[in-house]
C-alpha cells in the first residue's frame, strides 16, 4: 500500500520547541516571524511518501513493514539555507520537517491498526532500527516494500536511508489478537534524553529511603532520575546523566528494568542480579520498588580574585554594617545559585574567611534551569521550592556555626532575581511571560526568624537589590566587587551560564543586558558532555598531533566539561578540520572526532559544535550589542571581567580564537570567579557598600536584546567562525 496524500497540520509552538526556542527567550520574536516565512517555502518542498506492505522476519514471523519519508528536497534545502549562512531558517526548516514526518507516523500508524483488523491480525509490538532492532532490519523493510522502485529511497552502505528524513517501522503481528502496539516507545530509545516529544504511560514507584517510603506516579519513558527528583530527591548525577560515571546507583527491591549496555559496563554482575541499576539510565515500565541510598558530597566553585582586604577605609573600630563591635563578631555571606549554593564565616574584625560551606541547591528536583522553577512555582510547587532553599540556608548555618562561639551580626544574601524571589515566597507568575515583570528589585531586610522560623541564631539579614528580572543581586553584587561604582575607566563584567548576564560601563553609567546561552557552556546538549566534575575534560590541547587531554582531579575521563568544549572547538578550527559555517569535514561527519586514546566513546560531533554557535553567537551578539549601544569601541574598555565556575579556569585565547570574545579584547580578559559571594562580603565590610550599591543601580539601564536590530544582526554574523 502507498500513501501520498496526507493532512497535516503544523503548530508553531511545537516546531520552536524542537529547537528550544520558548516565548522567553530573547530571540522569540524574530525566530517566531522567521516560522511565518519559511514555513510555506518548507510545504513546497516537503514530498511525503508512506508504504506498507506484509512480509516476515525469521524470529518474529508475520510483519507489517512501514517507511515514510518527506524527501531528499527538504534536506537540500536546509543545506542550501545553511551555506549561505542563514542559520536561524536552516534550523527551522529542519524542525518544520521534523515535525511533519512526525505526524506522517501518527497517520501511518492508525493505518496500519486498520488494515491489521481487516485481516484479523493484532500488533504485539513495533521494531526500530538503533532502539529495539538492529540496524539490519531497515534493509529487510526496504527489500520488502520495494522502496528503492515504489518511492526513490536508496539504502545507503552504513544502512541508513537516503533521504535522510525518513522512518522505518517493523510492526510484529499476531493472528487473532486485539491488542495494537502501534507507538513508538521512548522507554529505551537512544534518542530519548534530548527528544522533545515523548510519550506518556503511567506507573506506580514507591521510593524508600531510610525508614522513609513515598509513593510516586511515573510517566513511561522518564528515568528514575527524573521520578526523583519529582520527589525532591536528589542524586549525584556526575557524569551528567550519561551512565559514564556510575555514582547514582539504585536499587529495584521489585520491578527492575532490564540493564542498559551502560549499567553492564558500570556494574557487576552481581550488582545486576541484586537489582541495582542507574538513576540516570534505569527507566520503570510498571509498578517498582526503589531503594535509595544517602546524597553524596561535592565541591562547588568558591573563589574570587577581586577579593580586598578590609582597611581602615572600608572598617572601623566602631561599626560592622553599622553593628556595634561590642565583642568580636562574624558575618554570614551567601550566593545562591540556581544549580548550587556557597556559603562563608568571615571575621569581620579583619575579613578573613573562617569556613565556606557549599550545597547543590536541591530546588533542582523542578529542574535545572530558571524557566523550570518559575513554571513549577506557577504549578503549585511555590510552598515546595521556598521551603527547600531554606533549608538548605539552614543547614549551611548550622555546619558553619558548628562547635564555634561566634556572634553573628550580619547575613548578607545575593542571588539571581528568580532565586530571591523563591526564597521570599513572591509569585513568579509575572517572571516568565513578557513583559517580565518581578514583584520586587529593593533590597530586602529582613532577619533570620523572619526567614527561617524557629531558630536559635538571631540576626539581621540583608538581601542585595537586582536591575531586572535576568540581572539580578548577584550581578549587582559582581559589580560591587569589580568597582564599577568607582571606577571612571569603562569595564564590563560577563556571568556565563545557562543565561548570560552581562554589564559594561562606569561609575556614571552602566548599561545591563542578558541572553539566553543554553546549557552547552555548562557540558549539557553535548553528546559526551559532563558538568565541571571529577573527570570531566577540563583541557585540550596539541601534542605531537595528538590531543593532550587534563581532568578535573587527574581522574579518568568520564566526558567533557564547558572548557574542554571550548578547547576542541579551538583545535578543531587550528588543524582546519571545520569551515567557517562550522561544517565538520566529510570524515568526521557520522563518527565525530575522538578526543582521547583509551575511552573511544568521548567524542565530538557535528550536532555539538551547532550546540556551540547557538551558544557563541549568543554570548558574542550580547557583547557587541552593550558595546554598540555604550556608543565606544571594544578598544576603549579598560578589563573584562569574566565571572564564574565557567570562566574561572577557561582559557581565554582559545575563547577568543573560536569567537566568543573579540580578539582585540583578548589581553583585557580577567577570570575572577565567584564574583557575587565577593560582592557580598564588601557588602557585609565595608561602611558605604550600601550607598555604592544604590548608586550602582541607579546608573544602571537594562538593554532588551530582544528588541535590539544590533543583536538580531550580531547574532546571525557570529554563527560563523
Amino acid at each position: 500500500m502507498k500513501i501520498t496524500e496526507f493532512e497535516i497540520n503544523l503548530q508553531k509552538e511545537k516546531v520552536l520547541r524542537l529547537i528550544e526556542c520558548y516565548p522567553e527567550s530573547p530571540v522569540y520574536e524574530n525566530v517566531s516571524k522567521e516560522y511565518e516565512e519559511m514555513v510555506s517555502q518548507a510545504y513546497e518542498r516537503l514530498n511525503p511518501i508512506a508504504i506498507l506492505e506484509y512480509g516476515n522476519l525469521p524470529e518474529e514471523g508475520d510483519c507489517l513493514f512501514c517507511i515514510e519519508t518527506v524527501g531528499q528536497d527538504i534536506s537540500d534545502f536546509v543545506t542550501e539555507l545553511f551555506e549561505e549562512g542563514h542559520y536561524v531558517r536552516g534550523m527551522l526548516v529542519d524542525a518544520i520537517a521534523d515535525e511533519y514526518l512526525f505526524q506522517v507516523d501518527g497517520i501511518v500508524q492508525n493505518i496500519a491498526m486498520k488494515v491489521c483488523k481487516e485481516k484479523n491480525f493484532g500488533i504485539k509490538e513495533r521494531l526500530e532500527a538503533m532502539h529495539n532492532a538492529p540496524l539490519e532490519i531497515q534493509e529487510t523493510a526496504w527489500k520488502v516494500t520495494h522502496a528503492g522502485e515504489e518511492m526513490g529511497l536508496h539504502l545507503k552502505e552504513s544502512g541508513m536511508f537516503e533521504p535522510l528524513k525518513t522512518n522505518c517501522q517493523v510492526y510484529v503481528l499476531q493472528e487473532g489478537c486485539a491488542t495494537y502496539e502501534t507507538e513508538h516507545r521512548c522507554e529505551g530509545c537512544i534518542k530519548f534524553e534530548k527528544c522533545k516529544a515523548r510519550n506518556d504511560r503511567k506507573y506506580l514507584a514507591t521510593v524508600v529511603q531510610g525508614e522513609k517510603e513515598i509513593e510516586i506516579e511515573g510517566t513511561c519513558g522518564q528515568t528514575v532520575m527524573e521520578l526523583l527528583q519529582e520527589a525532591e530527591i536528589y542524586l549525584d548525577a556526575v557524569c551528567g546523566g550519561r551512565g559514564t560515571c556510575g555514582k547514582c546507583k539504585v536499587r529495584f527491591l521489585e520491578g527492575a528494568p532490564s540493564p542498559t549496555e551502560e549499567e553492564q559496563r558500570r556494574l557487576t554482575i552481581s550488582e545486576l542480579e541484586k537489582g541495582y541499576r542507574l538513576a540516570c539510565k534505569a527507566i520503570p515500565k510498571e509498578k517498582c520498588r526503589i531503594l535509595v541510598e544517602a546524597e553524596e558530597k561535592f565541591s562547588v566553585l568558591s573563589e574570587y580574585s577581586v577579593r580586598k582586604t578590609p582597611s581602615e577605609e572600608t572598617i572601623t573600630d566602631e561599626t560592622v554594617s553599622g553593628i556595634m563591635k561590642e565583642e568580636p563578631s562574624y558575618g554570614l555571606v551567601a550566593d545562591i545559585g540556581t544549580t548550587t549554593i556557597v556559603m562563608q564565616l568571615i571575621e569581620c574584625e579583619n575579613g578573613s574567611v573562617v569556613d565556606t560551606f557549599t550545597t547543590l541547591n536541591h530546588q533542582r528536583a523542578y529542574g535545572a534551569d530558571v524557566i523550570s522553577r518559575i513554571h513549577a512555582s506557577n504549578t503549585g510547587k511555590q510552598e515546595n521550592l521556598q521551603q527547600l532553599i531554606r533549608e538548605d540556608l539552614q543547614r549551611g548555618i548550622s555546619e558553619l556555626l558548628k562547635g564555634k562561639k561566634a556572634r553573628i551580626g550580619h547575613m548578607v544574601i545575593s542571588g539571581n532575581t528568580t532565586m530571591i524571589h523563591l526564597l521570599m515566597g513572591y509569585s513568579c507568575e509575572t517572571l516568565g511571560v513578557y513583559p517580565f515583570t518581578p514583584v520586587n528589585l529593593d533590597r530586602i531586610e529582613s532577619d533570620s526568624e523572619r526567614l527561617f522560623g524557629e531558630t536559635k541564631y538571631e540576626f539581621p539579614i540583608t538581601i542585595l537589590p537586582g536591575i531586572s528580572t535576568y540581572v539580578g543581586g548577584d550581578i549587582v553584587a559582581g559589580l560591587l566587587a569589580c568597582g564599577f561604582h568607582a571606577n571612571e575607566k569603562i569595564s564590563m563584567l560577563i556571568d556565563l551560564g545557562t543565561n548570560g548576564e552581562m554589564a559594561i560601563g562606569n561609575k556614571d553609567k552602566i548599561l545591563v543586558a542578558s541572553t539566553a546561552v543554553g546549557p552547552a557552556f555548562e557540558g549539557g546538549n553535548i553528546t559526551c558532555g559532563t558538568g565541571s566534575i571529577q573527570g570531566a575534560i577540563s583541557h585540550i590541547s596539541s601534542e605531537n598531533g595528538d590531543f593532550r587531554i587534563e581532568t578535573i582531579g587527574g581522574k579518568e575521563p568520564i566526558g567533557i566539561c564547558g572548557t574542554g568544549v571550548i578547547d576542541i572547538m579551538a583545535e578543531i578550527l587550528e588543524r582546519g578540520w571545520m569551515d567557517k559555517t562550522g561544517l565538520l569535514d566529510e570524515v568526521y561527519e557520522e563518527e565525530g572526532i575522538c578526543i582521547t586514546e583509551k575511552e573511544k566513546s568521548i567524542r565530538f560531533y557535528q550536532k555539538d559544535v551547532r550546540e556551540i554557535q547557538l551558544a557563541k553567537a549568543a554570548v558574542r551578539a550580547g557583547i557587541e550589542t552593550l558595546i554598540h549601544e555604550y556608543g565606544i569601541d571594544s578598544e576603549e574598555i579598560d578589563t573584562i571581567y569574566i565571572a564564574g565556575g565557567f570562566g574561572y579556569t577557561l582559557n581565554v585565547q582559545n575563547a577568543c580564537r573560536m569567537g566568543l570574545f573579540p580578539k582585540l579584547c583578548e589581553e583585557k580578559l580577567r577570570a575572577i570567579g565567584n564574583s557575587s559571594l565577593q560582592g557580598a562580603i564588601q557588602y557585609l565590610l565595608e561602611r558605604d557598600a550600601k550607598e555604592n550599591i544604590e548608586n550602582i543601580r541607579k546608573c544602571s539601564k537594562e538593554i532588551s536584546l530582544a528588541l535590539c536590530e544590533k543583536f538580531q544582526d550580531s547574532y546571525i554574523e557570529n554563527m560563523y567562525f
